[in-house]
């Protein structure tokens, strides 16, 4: 059929638990829809592709990111929580829009090349920006955050106040109708940076918009004992009873829930970001995602930033994620590769509501990652999944189509220029840490 593509004599392996050995998958490049997937219907032809030494999986979702961060890739590392936040603020003072958009372009290509075709994303968000993701052939959930009414959170980027952010964000949204990559949703940085008042706002106006919200809750212990002193209950239980949890709601963290949370966690319309490095590097704890997973919670894997993981790489996540509760609880069958696989796949597409459904299944969207199995780490091949699970890392990916369209071949992204979106990244980092140095903000320097 004229724009379609098929590949040949891969090993597929459309969801967890499901492998087809030899297999094939065809799809439209017109309108990116899988159109077969199954056992080899014969040779490649013209056009298609030798899949053979490939496992073929779904695109990964990233469930929590700031991609723009990535200029603070190894900035502040192995510091107390409450410096390292000191760190990350001065140096976003000084991100403009086009800074935020070299640290945008260089995680896509990180992500990319690692994999993921789609992310879920809290920082400033304008047109410029999502018309970057479009053009690099991208998925994203994209949150403009607030950090309150009058906070202005990115002064270089935006000068206006996050009640206009918040005023905004439905005109954005309704800006990019017509793209099928780009998603909008409202985004509140956290209960202790927004006020009741705004939190109630915000969830009124999603409802009325049908618009999602994003937030950080209960990450940390402190934040916990914290909301319960100040306002006698958890942050989750503070934004349910301010109305966030009528909405479709996607929360980044929950490392601590307390009684009465995981009811809340389990409603069909929310779902959280499991982010097992950034926790774990920043010492903020492991998150109890064997009881939500019991409790029929939604689950995607994420990374958080490069400034508190160093990686946008799933497949870190993947395994770290699963073998971390196994540990936890000592206990090999507590936690499954093909369950975590699943929460960056299935669980992250549902969460990122893109256009994506996390699986390979005819109807579906064509976004699917090539894996090389000839190397080292997958020989020998006793099984694909569990080289997945537990042996697979990014740079094992090496081709990988979103709708269709091919975004990455033989290991090198497509759609944007990977020499200059790195040069661009070394050249605004020199400027801002030169400022920051100037101003005895840099890192390893007192913030006071």
């Amino acid at each position: 059929m004229a724009g379609n593509i098929r590949i040949v004599g891969a090993t597929l392996v459309p969801v967890a638990g499901t492998v087809i050995q030899d297999g094939e998958i065809e799809f439209s490049t017109d309108h990116g829809v899988i159109a077969y997937i199954g056992p080899r219907r014969g040779m490649p032809g013209a056009g298609d592709i030798d899949g053979s030494g490939r496992v073929i999986i779904p695109g990964f979702t990233n469930g929590h990111t700031h991609s723009a961060m990535t200029l603070l890739r190894g900035y502040s590392d192995d510091v107390p929580l409450h410096i390292w936040l000191g760190h990350m603020r001065a140096f976003e003072l000084r991100m403009t829009a086009a800074d935020m958009q070299a640290g945008l372009r260089l995680a896509m290509v990180e992500m990319l090349r690692t994999g993921t075709t789609s992310f879920i994303d809290m920082f400033h968000w304008d047109s410029m920006l999502l018309d970057a993701v479009s053009r690099a052939g991208m998925r994203v959930s994209a949150a403009p955050t607030v950090f309150g009414y009058d906070a202005i959170g990115f002064p270089l980027a935006y000068d206006k106040p996050g009640s206009v952010v918040v005023d905004e964000t439905p005109d954005l949204a309704a800006e990019f109708t017509g793209d099928p990559l780009i998603h909008l949703t409202y985004g509140l940085h956290a209960p202790y940076t927004c006020s009741s008042e705004l939190i109630a706002d915000v969830a009124k106006r999603a409802q009325v918009r049908g618009l999602g919200v994003q937030i950080h809750l209960s990450e940390t212990r402190r934040e916990v004992e914290q909301s319960v002193a100040q306002h006698g209950v958890s942050p989750i239980r503070l934004v349910a009873d301010l109305g966030l949890f009528d909405t479709e709601l996607h929360i980044a963290h929950a490392v601590y829930p307390i009684e009465g949370d995981l009811e809340l966690l389990a409603r069909p319309n929310v779902s959280i970001s499991h982010n097992p490095v950034s926790n774990l590097k920043l010492g903020a704890g492991i998150a109890p995602v064997t009881r939500y997973r019991d409790a029929g919670v939604t689950i995607s894997l994420g990374t958080d930033s490069v400034a508190s993981n160093n990686t946008l790489d799933l497949f870190e996540e993947l395994k770290t994620g699963t073998i971390l509760q196994r540990g936890l609880v000592a206990d090999p069958d507590a936690l499954s590769g093909g369950q975590v696989f699943n929460w960056a796949t299935e669980g992250g597409a549902k969460a990122a509501k893109a256009g994506s459904t996390g699986r390979l299944e005819v109807g579906a969207q064509a976004d699917l990652v090539m894996l090389d199995v000839t190397g080292t780490s997958a020989t020998p091949l006793h099984n694909a999944e569990s080289f997945l699970y537990y042996a697979a890392r990014g740079n094992d990916v090496t081709d990988v189509f979103i709708a269709g369209r091919q975004v990455v071949r033989a290991g090198a992204v497509t759609t944007m220029d990977e020499g200059q979106v790195r040069a661009d990244v070394r050249h605004r980092v020199e400027r801002i840490t030169g400022e920051l140095a100037a101003a005895g903000n840099a890192a390893g320097t007192p913030v006071g």
